[in-house]
């Protein structure tokens, strides 16, 4: 958000270099030094008018649904060259957390090796996204 102040008539833009009336007002302040203590202090100035200006809005570029179609193909092509090489290891999004969940089984029993997150990582993950529709829920 910009702000802008146009003060009155006297007053100096920013970045510009001091006008030609600053001089007699140094030269009063240093003849009112010799007669006794003086503010250096200069009064503000009057606003006559303040004007505030939305920004711009800024394309991220950040598109969701695309995002998690990019997701969904590198998942499904991940899969693909673990079978073709003789391996087990899959991928997968869970949806109700929006989180890759990655796993690896015994290709001889089909015994589950390991889950990355853990099975209890996942089952605590669902459990407080539904506290917090339920909280969000019970607010409106």
């Amino acid at each position: 958000m910009s702000i802008q102040i146009n003060t009155g008539a006297n007053a100096q833009a920013p970045g510009t270099a001091p006008s030609q009336n600053a001089a007699p007002a140094e030269a009063a302040a240093s003849k009112a030094a010799a007669v006794g203590p003086v503010s250096h202090a200069r009064p503000a100035p009057k606003v006559e008018h303040v004007q505030l200006h939305q920004p711009e809005r800024v394309d991220l570029g950040f598109r969701a649904e695309e995002l998690r179609k990019n997701m969904q193909e590198a998942v499904a092509r991940l899969n693909e060259q673990m079978q073709s090489k003789g391996r087990d290891l899959s991928f997968s999004i869970d949806e109700r957390i929006d989180r890759s969940i990655i796993t690896v089984r015994n290709l001889k029993t089909g015994e589950l090796v390991r889950q990355i997150p853990t099975e209890d990582m996942v089952r605590l993950a669902h459990s407080i996204k539904d506290m917090k529709s339920l909280l969000f829920n019970a607010v409106q």
